[in-house]
């Protein structure tokens, strides 16, 4: 109720345009009863007044004192009109309904200077991971020391710093509670900020990189609407927080970034959302047309036809329709031009919204369950119900008519259910078998493989940088609310200068820490995955195949069956003139206690006492070793990871002789008590595939003909 007190007054004073300056300057001035020089016009920023249209509808008692040079009253004016303006709305701003969550709260308290100015970065980065107590930034001088990292963070740490997360959440902590310690504090780091990361010539790595500036800008755009109402948002701050909005806006439009890739959809974000929300600046409807042509140009060039954003990365794919869906109710409440976001952009967005279904884990219609319920697969991060569930109600507003996206936005309640045909995302190269989407009783049933052949252009040749993972062939296996073949996972981004970090970011991306076929067990080179055939029946089916080296005539071909939508029979081969040891390497559950090594009989097991495990066998078409290894498996980028079970088959390939493996993976209560043979009956021609798999003295004949 305080906010809306707060927002009737403002608006009362703004419609009746009376202030105490008012009296002293009648409109056009000249009439002053004090002297000019007592007011405190050396405290406000006059390069403000050249950066605004000061023509625009509702700025003319502003430029009214401006033009008597009572620079004050003018920025006073500006601020009773920004209290009371009307029309334009911020679709991330709620003034009314609290929106802060617990964490938020928290977080909004852990920065204040009585915390020692905890600044939340993001989920990867805790000096207290039980507490999710940020890392301090207060130094021995008792200052903010800007230049912190903790020790072993990559580069990430500053990057993300820089944007100011935290800063949001202090403002709708403001708006929750009226304690005017958070404004009074916004202000003072917020300015030591500014006067210690001056802005650059250009664009560097950390402060004024472009997506910490496009983040900046976006907090700013909600900072502003939850602080304009407090008395220690004063016409001296307006104009200080002006001019360095502007300075922000100006010099992401100035630098576009150089790669096509989410960061440049974030810019073109910022830019629109700024134009929009803040048309009283010249430079305003630059920054709006910018903004709203790298989207419709980037959008179409970014998203995949299958719907995949070009990362590659779930992750970064759900940040960006995160993005859209906050675009597409910017223009709807500010009542944009028709157009202004192109109308092809909805048919790519709602392929991008059926993605995220198909990657969706049956654990997310568990009722009252946040489990991990997507795969981690390149440079991402599993995410949880409560996030998913989050993201497809927004899917469901965007696309209502979509039955679909209905029936994940309420949880199998409404709409309707999709398919469960081999889910075929060919352009980036996906590939997904499932047995159904709800689960039946709510018992803790339901099976998902998804296979991963990313196709790319670029080399993956030291790309550290690059979210796609040189990982063609891999898989995760779901069933029964587990994860038997979870994704390393990304662990940490690079370093420029810490030798270790660097090592473990590429220790997680080495395609040999992925569930697929490597030579020596080297790194490939190319992801240039390709679709050899599908089909469903007699048996659902998926091959692909990536000729993944450069130096090197190899390639892998992987078939993948799923036998009566019951359990998995994967066929590895490696054509070529190649010599070498052929590596099928397999990384197993979360923790070393999960799962057992076989290596006497080329396989493993898993050890869980809840009737839910996985045999896993191996077969060659010439003798084959097996030897265990060291895996990790990491959930977050924080430098962090468990140790799990790993393993690694090898057979030697021979000159234009192929390698071929067998895989059976089984699903059982009782990894013991069955019995699993498997080998070859073709001819081994490279056209061909049969193979026979007995199974408890039950034989399957599969094979394909290509």
């Amino acid at each position: 109720m305080k906010n809306i007190f707060f927002i009737c007054v403002f608006s009362l004073i703004a419609f009746t345009g009376c202030t105490d300056d008012d009296e002293l300057y009648k409109n056009s001035g000249g009439n002053s009863t004090e002297e000019e020089s007592t007011l405190p016009n050396e405290d406000i920023e006059l390069s403000l007044f050249e950066a605004l249209n000061l023509d625009y509808p509702g700025l003319e008692q502003v430029k009214a004192w401006y033009e008597t040079g009572n620079y004050y009253s003018a920025a006073k004016a500006l601020l009773q009109y920004y209290k009371g303006r009307i029309g334009i709305n911020n679709p991330n701003v709620s003034l009314i309904n609290s929106t802060i969550n617990e964490n938020e709260e928290k977080w909004a308290n852990d920065a204040l200077k009585a915390k020692k100015y905890c600044f939340y970065v993001n989920d990867n980065y805790f000096a207290n991971e039980k507490n999710k107590l940020p890392y301090s930034l207060l130094g021995e001088d008792k200052n903010i020391n800007w230049n912190f990292k903790p020790d072993g963070a990559d580069n990430e740490y500053q990057k993300q710093l820089h944007r100011h997360k935290w800063m949001p959440f202090q403002a709708k902590a403001y708006q929750k509670t009226g304690n005017e310690q958070y404004a009074i504090e916004w202000k003072e780091v917020y300015a030591d900020w500014i006067a210690k990361n001056p802005k650059p010539e250009t664009p560097d790595e950390f402060q004024w990189w472009q997506l910490q500036v496009s983040t900046r800008i976006m907090g700013q755009t909600e900072l502003f609407e939850y602080y304009k109402f407090s008395p220690n948002f004063t016409p001296e701050w307006l104009s200080f927080f002006l001019v360095h909005f502007a300075e922000h806006a100006d010099y992401l439009a100035k630098f576009k970034y150089h790669d096509e890739n989410n960061i440049l959809l974030s810019q073109g974000t910022a830019l629109a959302f700024a134009g929009t929300l803040f048309p009283e600046f010249k430079n305003a409807a630059e920054w709006q047309k910018m903004g709203f042509d790298i989207l419709n140009e980037q959008t179409k060039k970014q998203f995949l036809s299958d719907g995949m954003l070009g990362d590659l990365s779930l992750h970064y794919h759900m940040g960006s329709l995160a993005e859209f869906y906050n675009l597409r109710k910017l223009v709807a409440q500010n009542r944009l031009p028709e157009g202004i976001l192109s109308p092809e952009i909805n048919d790519i967005l709602l392929k991008a919204a059926e993605l995220v279904m198909y990657f969706t884990y049956q654990n997310y219609f568990i009722p009252k369950s946040n489990f991990n319920c997507t795969s981690a697969l390149n440079d991402s991060w599993m995410k949880t119900k409560s996030v998913l569930s989050k993201n497809f109600i927004s899917y469901a507003e965007m696309f209502p008519d979509n039955q679909e996206l209905k029936f994940m936005a309420t949880e199998g309640v409404e709409g309707t259910e999709p398919s469960t045909e081999v889910k075929v995302f060919e352009a980036s190269g996906h590939y997904i078998f499932r047995d159904g989407w709800k689960f039946a009783d709510n018992t803790k049933e339901g099976t998902v493989l998804i296979h991963s052949n990313n196709y790319s252009e670029e080399s993956l040749a030291g790309a550290d940088w690059s979210h796609n993972q040189p990982d063609n062939g891999t898989f995760e296996l779901y069933h029964a609310n587990r994860n038997f073949f979870p994704d390393s996972g990304v662990c940490t981004y690079m370093s420029n200068t810490d030798n270790e970090v660097k090592a473990l970011r590429r220790w997680f991306r080495r395609t040999d820490s992925h569930n697929t076929l490597t030579l020596d067990n080297k790194d490939i080179v190319f992801a240039k995955g390709k679709l050899v055939k599908t089909a469903e029946e007699p048996q659902q089916l998926v091959v692909t195949e990536n000729q993944g080296y450069k130096d090197n005539d190899f390639k892998h071909r992987r078939s993948i069956f799923f036998v009566d939508k019951q359990f998995f029979v994967l066929i590895d081969e490696g054509f070529g003139t190649a010599t070498g040891t052929a590596n099928l390497n397999f990384h197993l559950c979360e923790t070393t206690t999960d799962a057992t090594v076989d290596t006497d009989v080329n396989g493993s097991h898993t050890l869980f006492s809840d009737d839910n495990n996985l045999l896993v066998r191996s077969f060659g078409s010439t003798s084959i070793t097996c030897k265990e290894k060291e895996g990790r498996f990491s959930i977050k980028n924080d430098g962090k990871y468990e140790v799990r079970k790993a393993y690694q088959l090898d057979m030697e390939k021979a000159t234009g002789i192929p390698v071929r493996y067998i895989t059976v993976l089984y699903p059982t209560s009782d990894p013991a008590s069955h019995n699993v043979q498997a080998e070859f009956t073709d001819s081994g021609n490279a056209n061909n595939v049969s193979v026979k798999v007995v199974i408890d003295n039950k034989e399957y004949n599969l094979g394909y003909q290509l």
